[in-house]
């Protein structure tokens, strides 16, 4: 056999050449120059709400958590054992609020994280967040359903969740 029909490759370059992945060329679809800014704006805001309001719900579960023990307390103190589903039906409302205020948290730390990205899990996970924090609100809270803190804390979570849509209806240049 002829030398040059033979291709001429050393066995350090047939290594590497097995390595060599080729190029993605991935065109995701981009915000326009405002968009991107407006995007940016609301996400930082977005993020900021869900970590006060996560907060917030935390200290307002810690708050009624020391309550209600102190109402047990003084219960058991005078003699009258607590009934067991009600203090089951707290513990699980309590659960709830808990694992609600952490996500929120949680939540507005990733929406801040992420703010010059174009992701829409976080906005999301937002929405759903304010959706089910307006319905522990409106329902496990005691008082008349139109009483102002549950309308407006109902409110400042309806707020975000037009907001997020907003947010995700930003329109892509392609």
């Amino acid at each position: 056999m002829n030398q040059e029909t033979q291709p001429q490759t050393d066995q350090s370059d047939a290594v590497e050449l097995l390595h060599v992945r080729p190029p993605q060329s991935i065109d995701e679809p981009a915000l326009s120059p405002r968009n991107a800014s407006r995007s940016r704006h609301w996400r930082f805001w977005l993020g900021l709400i869900e970590l006060l309001t996560g907060g917030a719900t935390g200290l307002f579960t810690l708050a009624s958590a020391a309550n209600l023990i102190g109402q047990v307390q003084d219960d058991s103190a005078s003699g009258m054992p607590p009934a067991a589903g009600w203090i089951t039906g707290i513990i699980i409302v309590f659960v709830a609020y808990t694992v609600v205020s952490l996500a929120g948290v949680i939540i507005g730390i990733w929406n801040l994280s992420t703010l010059k990205s174009t992701a829409r899990s976080p906005l999301i996970a937002a929405i759903v967040v304010s959706t089910v924090s307006i319905v522990l609100v409106m329902v496990f809270i005691s008082g008349p359903p139109f009483e102002p803190v549950k309308v407006a804390w109902a409110f400042v979570h309806a707020l975000v969740s037009v907001w997020t849509i907003r947010i995700l209806r930003l329109k892509k240049i392609p």
